[in-house]
């Protein structure tokens, strides 16, 4: 079984170097994981606890934030080497200002990954979610450096439990610690023979909050805004409009003003939703001479703004069940406002929007009649709304320090 592992990542690079040269994302893909690039690395200070993270892309990232920001309040001196697995995650992180060097995870090779965890010299590694590279496993365990996996959620398909399980099981058990979600996720790893498992809750509750808790103004819509009743559409895809476009027209004819933020922020994408809502505004298009008085509908065609936005809301609609996968609900309840989604299997692998929907802060739906029923429920009584928007309040805090926890760990056993 780990021969085909290893068989498997061979290939997977091989056809990255043949689509390379008509892929951007596959061209840095490899050119971050130039043995040259690594050569950067300092190395470590005298007296100094060097913590190596380790994430797949830019979504696991948000959770290792928290961890490695309240990691540098309580040691001021340590270092951080960060690791990534995508482009797409690096290319945005790549000056983030708490690590002390940021570059690629290199191809999870025994000989290449022993040659870095020798270089980088850490005093723990720390690898987030399922960041399971078994060559990068079994180096920190052959060089004695201590490893822990947080923000985990098993579920019983997971090939770890299936095929691949006496596999899985060797390292699992060389792990040092294990911070998952859940109680089920605690209960496989136990099934392994796993003991050094704790349920330490999930960092992106503590990331949303510190969001919510520094989030700046917006000038340009709070200009926007001129009433109450807003919706924040975040993360949205053409399939959800295949539902949702006419009860926009009709609340924006009403003085509903709705913001919309496409997930997709080419041109051709903005230019389908402009087509949608022709007497739409883009955010990057409105300067201090435009006269929005009458505007309804504002299409967020940049980046960085949503999460900053939800707090303007009194509904909140997040896109993509209707498609790939539905978008991160907590940024929005973070805020106090019941949030609404397409219904879809899918959403079983988000432990939250189940948790929510119990709570009754969020709703799901499949067609327009049943979205309009959640809808006219809360509207009907304010008691109702007011309900909703405390239970996504509670929800969203009562989550908070699974970072703390995972930094006290590391502290104490470096």
């Amino acid at each position: 079984m780990k021969l085909l592992y290893d068989l498997s990542v061979h290939i997977y690079f091989a056809l990255l170097r043949c689509i390379s040269p008509f892929s951007d994302k596959a061209a840095a893909f490899l050119l971050g994981r130039k043995h040259s690039f690594w050569l950067e690395i300092p190395e470590k200070k005298p007296e100094t606890n060097r913590y190596w993270f380790h994430v797949a892309s830019l979504g696991e990232f948000e959770q290792c934030r928290p961890v490695i920001e309240a990691l540098k309040k309580e040691q001021l001196s340590s270092e951080i080497v960060l690791t990534f697995f995508s482009p797409s995650g690096y290319e945005v992180q790549k000056n983030y200002v708490e690590a002390d060097w940021i570059g690629y995870i290199p191809k999870d090779q025994y000989s290449l990954a022993s040659h870095f965890v020798k270089q980088i010299d850490p005093d723990q590694a720390i690898f987030v979610k399922y960041e399971f590279w078994l060559n990068h496993l079994q180096a920190c365990f052959d060089l004695q450096v201590p490893v822990v996996f947080f923000s985990v959620i098993f579920r019983t398909n997971h090939v770890y439990f299936g095929i691949a399980r006496k596999l899985y099981k060797k390292y699992f058990r060389s792990v040092s610690q294990f911070f998952v979600q859940d109680q089920e996720s605690a209960e496989l790893l136990h099934g392994l023979g796993v003991r050094q498992v704790v349920i330490g809750g999930d960092t992106r509750f503590d990331r949303v909050i510190t969001i919510a808790e520094q989030a700046q103004s917006l000038p340009l819509i709070e200009r926007f805004l001129q009433q109450d009743k807003v919706w924040v559409m975040g993360s949205i895809w053409p399939a959800d409009m295949n539902i949702l476009l006419s009860f926009i027209l009709n609340e924006a004819s009403k003085g509903t003003q709705f913001i919309l933020a496409p997930h997709n922020i080419s041109a051709e994408s903005i230019d389908y939703f402009q087509n949608c809502f022709p007497k739409s505004l883009r955010y990057s298009q409105i300067s201090d001479r435009t006269d929005l008085k009458e505007a309804r509908i504002l299409i967020l065609d940049t980046i960085g703004l949503l999460s900053n936005t939800y707090k303007y809301a009194k509904y909140a609609y997040i896109g993509g069940a209707f498609g790939a996968g539905l978008h991160n609900t907590i940024e929005a309840t973070v805020c106090g406002i019941p949030v609404f989604f397409g219904r879809s299997s899918k959403n079983f692998k988000f432990k939250e929007c189940q948790e929510l929907m119990v709570a009754g802060a969020a709703f799901d739906f499949n067609n327009i009649s049943d979205f309009m029923s959640n809808l006219e429920l809360l509207n009907s009584d304010a008691a109702n709304y007011q309900k909703a928007a405390d239970a996504a309040f509670a929800y969203t805090r009562s989550r908070q320090g699974a970072a703390a926890r995972i930094v006290a760990y590391l502290i104490k056993k470096v």
